[in-house]
C-alpha cells in the first residue's frame, strides 16, 4: 500500500467499499486508535469504535506534535455551522495524514465570502460534498463574533442571497 500501513481489521470493516485510502496513521493505542482519511472523509476513533467525518464538516485540522486536532461544525437547519470542541487525536506515526487532511480540507472549500455582521464578520462558505453536485453553502461566525440576533439576521440573508443566486436556472 505504497508504504502505509493497513487500518485495524475492526475500521477496515467499516469502511465502505466505494472508498480508496488516501493516508493511514497509527494511533495510540494502535489497534483503537488509527486515523484513516479516503477521499470521502476521516475516519476518527471513537468510543471503541470510528465515526465518519465528512470532509466538508471538517471547519479545521492542526497537527502538532500532540496530534491532529480536528475541529468539525454540526450545520443547524438555517444553513449555521457551530464548531464543536476541538478533538485531538494522538499518532504513533503520523506518516503523510496531516498532509492529506490539509489538502482535503482545502479542496471541499470552493468559495468564501466574509461578510460585516453587527459586531463582527461571518464566513458564507460554498463546499463540495464527495458525490453530490454543485456546492453546499452554509454560514458561520468568525472567531469573537457574537451570535446576536441582529448578526444572525445579517449573515442568514446574504446566505439566502447566495444560495439563490447559485442555483441553476
Amino acid at each position: 500500500m505504497f508504504g502505509r500501513s493497513r487500518p485495524p481489521a475492526a475500521l477496515r470493516a467499516l469502511i465502505g467499499s466505494d472508498e480508496r485510502l488516501l493516508a493511514v496513521a497509527d494511533g495510540e493505542p494502535a489497534e483503537t486508535g488509527a486515523v484513516v482519511a479516503t477521499q470521502l472523509r476521516l475516519w476518527v476513533p471513537e468510543a471503541g469504535s470510528w465515526r465518519a467525518i465528512g470532509w466538508d464538516a471538517v471547519v479545521k485540522a492542526t497537527w502538532s506534535e500532540a496530534g491532529l486536532a480536528v475541529t468539525e461544525g454540526v450545520e443547524g437547519p438555517d444553513g449555521l455551522v457551530t464548531d464543536l470542541f476541538p478533538v485531538r487525536h494522538r499518532l504513533a506515526e503520523p506518516r503523510n495524514l496531516p498532509v492529506v487532511v490539509r489538502q482535503r480540507v482545502e479542496r471541499s472549500i470552493d468559495r468564501w465570502e466574509q461578510v460585516r455582521v453587527p459586531g463582527g464578520t461571518g464566513r458564507v462558505v460554498g463546499r463540495r460534498r464527495p458525490g453530490v453536485d454543485g456546492l453546499h453553502w452554509t454560514a458561520r461566525f468568525d472567531t469573537g463574533t457574537p451570535d446576536t440576533p441582529a448578526a444572525r439576521t445579517v449573515l442568514l440573508d446574504y446566505l439566502d442571497r447566495v444560495r439563490v443566486a447559485q442555483r441553476p436556472a
